[in-house]
């Protein structure tokens, strides 16, 4: 239980005969606790961190773990082609991550474990034009890409040919 935030404006809304209160993104319901009316959090609030990725280059394991629409197109276009991701969920986890490996090796590409601009036309999506840097050459995909930070657990994968 808590109190409204003081910070911030909040708008009143009706759901279903209910009044709620939306401030920056999370709903309050009022509630009574001990003879005093208090709020209580019915929404989780918005994560800035958890935006949805724009562009599949540079899609990688991550911590928290990237997730959203362009995550299920690359599942989809993975399992199409043969490639098992576990559940096309949208969320880019260690499956989608192994099927991506699997598809660099099968292709002789970079075994990177995450999209590369080759892994990305590969795979059939737009990839625009690489950045390129000051004196003129094409930047790296690892630097090209929004900074993904790629921890992955349990260290290493190595593919085989079984």
């Amino acid at each position: 239980m808590t109190s409204l935030p003081d910070d911030k404006d909040c708008e009143k809304v009706e759901d279903d005969g209910e009044t709620l209160y939306l401030c920056d993104g999370v709903l309050y319901r009022a509630t009574y606790q001990d003879d005093e009316q208090v709020y209580e959090i019915v929404s989780d609030p918005v994560e800035e961190d958890s935006a949805e990725p724009q562009s599949v280059i540079g899609l990688a394991l991550t911590t928290p773990m990237t997730q959203g629409q362009i995550v299920r197109d690359l599942q989809n276009r993975l399992v199409a082609l043969g490639y098992d991701v576990g559940t096309v969920d949208g969320v880019f986890g260690t499956a989608t991550e192994t099927a991506i490996l699997w598809l660099q090796y099968d292709n002789q590409m970079d075994q990177t474990g995450f999209v590369d601009r080759d892994t990305a036309e590969h795979l059939g999506f737009d990839v625009p034009p690489a950045p390129s840097t000051e004196d003129g050459t094409e930047k790296a995909d690892a630097e090209a890409a929004t900074e993904v930070e790629t921890e992955t657990e349990g260290g290493d994968v190595t593919l085989s040919d079984n």
